[in-house]
Parts: C-alpha cells; sequence; structure tokens
C-alpha cells in the first residue's frame, strides 16, 4: 500500500544545515572566518545555492568551495560554532528526546566534520550516535603534508574546551583547501546510514531520515523507499516539488511526510509526533 508504515523508529539520521542549525553552515563559516574577503563568500554563496537546488553535482560544488576555505584557523571553525551558528528553536530538547528514548542519533550532512565534532562536544556526546560528514581538511601552517586526522581532530576540540592546550596553538593549524568528500552524492546519505543501521542491527523499515533541500532529497526517498520514514522538514522550494512529484508517480512501502516549509520560527520538537506517533 502507498505511503503506509508501521515499523518503530530506532535510527534518526538528521542532515545539518537547514534542518538542525538555520545557515548553512560551511558557507557561513567562510563568511565569518574572512571579514575581509567578501568575495569568498559570494562565490561560496553562489556555488552552494545551486548545489542545494540541485543543479550542482557534489563532486562540483566543493571543487569550487573547498579551496574557499584555503587558510581558515581551527580556532575560526570551533568559535564559529560557539557564538554564530543558530540552531533550530527545540533542537537541544529534541536530541535528549531522542536520547532518553533510546534512539540512535547521527548527524548525516555534507558539511564539516569538525562541526559536527564540536556540536557534539558542546551539546554531551552520549547522544550522538555517529556522524556521517564531509572532512574540511586541516594541516599544521596549512601544510597538507602535516595534516590533522580525524581521532587528532576530535581530540582537539575535546582539549579546546577543557584547556589541554594553549588556544593559540589553533591558530597555527588552517584548512588546506581541500575537502575530502564522505558524500560524494545525493544517494549516499541513505547508503551510509543503511551500513550503520545494519551494524546497529536495526532494520531499515525502523530508519528516519530527516532534511531540507535536494541534497536530501534521496535520503528521504531511498530510506522511505526501503520501508523507513522520509522527512521534508523546513523544507526549500525545490524539495517540495521533487518530493510531491514523487509522491504521485510512486508507490512507497514506507512514508514521506512534508511539515514545515522554510522559516525562522520552524521548531523541530514537532517532530516528535511524526517519529513517534503512538506515544504522542
Amino acid at each position: 500500500m502507498k505511503n503506509i508504515r508501521s515499523k518503530s523508529i530506532r535510527l534518526v539520521s538528521c542532515d545539518l544545515n537547514g534542518t538542525l542549525v538555520h545557515q548553512h553552515t560551511m558557507m557561513d563559516m567562510i563568511r565569518v572566518g574572512f571579514p575581509h574577503s567578501p568575495e569568498r563568500y559570494e562565490k561560496a554563496k553562489d556555488v552552494f545555492t545551486r548545489q542545494t537546488s540541485g543543479l550542482l553535482s557534489m563532486k562540483e560544488t566543493f571543487e569550487i568551495a573547498g579551496p574557499l576555505t584555503k587558510g581558515l584557523s581551527l580556532r575560526n571553525a570551533v568559535e564559529y560554532v560557539c557564538s554564530e551558528m543558530r540552531f533550530l528553536e527545540g533542537f537541544e530538547v529534541f536530541i535528549s528526546m531522542l536520547h532518553k528514548k533510546g534512539i540512535f542519533f547521527v548527524i548525516n550532512s555534507t558539511g564539516y566534520s569538525v562541526t559536527a565534532e564540536v556540536i557534539r562536544y558542546l551539546y554531551g556526546p552520549e547522544k550522538f550516535y555517529g556522524m556521517i560528514c564531509n572532512r574540511l581538511i586541516f594541516g599544521w601552517e596549512g601544510n597538507s603534508v602535516r595534516q590533522i586526522g580525524e581521532k587528532e581532530m576530535a581530540d582537539l576540540v575535546k582539549n579546546y574546551f577543557i584547556g589541554g592546550k594553549s588556544k593559540d596553538v589553533y591558530d597555527n593549524i588552517l584548512a588546506t583547501g581541500e575537502v575530502e568528500l564522505c558524500i560524494r552524492d545525493e544517494s549516499e546519505k541513505a547508503r551510509l546510514i543503511f551500513e550503520i543501521a545494519e551494524r546497529a542491527d536495526i532494520s531499515r523499515e525502523a530508519i528516519a531520515h530527516i532534511g531540507d533541500t535536494m541534497g536530501d532529497s534521496r535520503g528521504i526517498t531511498e530510506v522511505a523507499g526501503n520501508g523507513g520514514l522520509g522527512i521534508a522538514f523546513n523544507y526549500n522550494e525545490a524539495l517540495e516539488n521533487h518530493l510531491k512529484g514523487v509522491l504521485h508517480r510512486e508507490n512507497i512501502p514506507g512514508k514521506i511526510v512534508l511539515t514545515e516549509p522554510k522559516s525562522e520560527t520552524s521548531d523541530i520538537r514537532h517532530l516528535s509526533g511524526i517519529l513517534f506517533p503512538r506515544q504522542s
């Protein structure tokens, strides 16, 4: 039957940019990090606008956007999350609710792993089962040969807040202008969350994926196409039109829901009634 599902959700996969936070973090970080080079931000804004509208591939996008980050310090990247990012209303309540219910929560984003790592530390590592992100590469003095691995990055983020290293150290760790793509196209979000679910012995019917733009179109439709729940939340017009077309044309084993079009007042707590309808 079309668009019907009954399996309880055990794993929630969620986009970051525009879904958990209002900003598009990859381009906004450039704006904040290079205030005297506005042309960098304008170029990043153009390329990411085209990508979220479905006009550019992930590979094409980051081939342009990656070099625009060159010279961004790790201190800039960490402080951006702490002082500039605007989380959607209800974010902390939402992730705490998932944790209390024993639901695995994964940030599944084309955004950068350093950003997700800071969020994870600030709001409690225990509330995040995993992170699927692209990797903005940092190196000592911006040197690719002396690049920072993901484990070292996690330690540096932790030490930034507990005082394990002088803050001056973080000014010497700079983005090299390279991005390692974990999510190479829109289908990767679904494929990678399916892998996480399989390792955790969670069926595909018990997965939900939440997103807001065409970058999440395949994540939403493929999760729903495998019996799970796809949610367009705080969504843009391009995603709305695409998903309405899918719902009109296809029989879907799972369910696709559109809730709350793009707005400054979207509240992620409202998703609890969609994720857990019998408990709301």
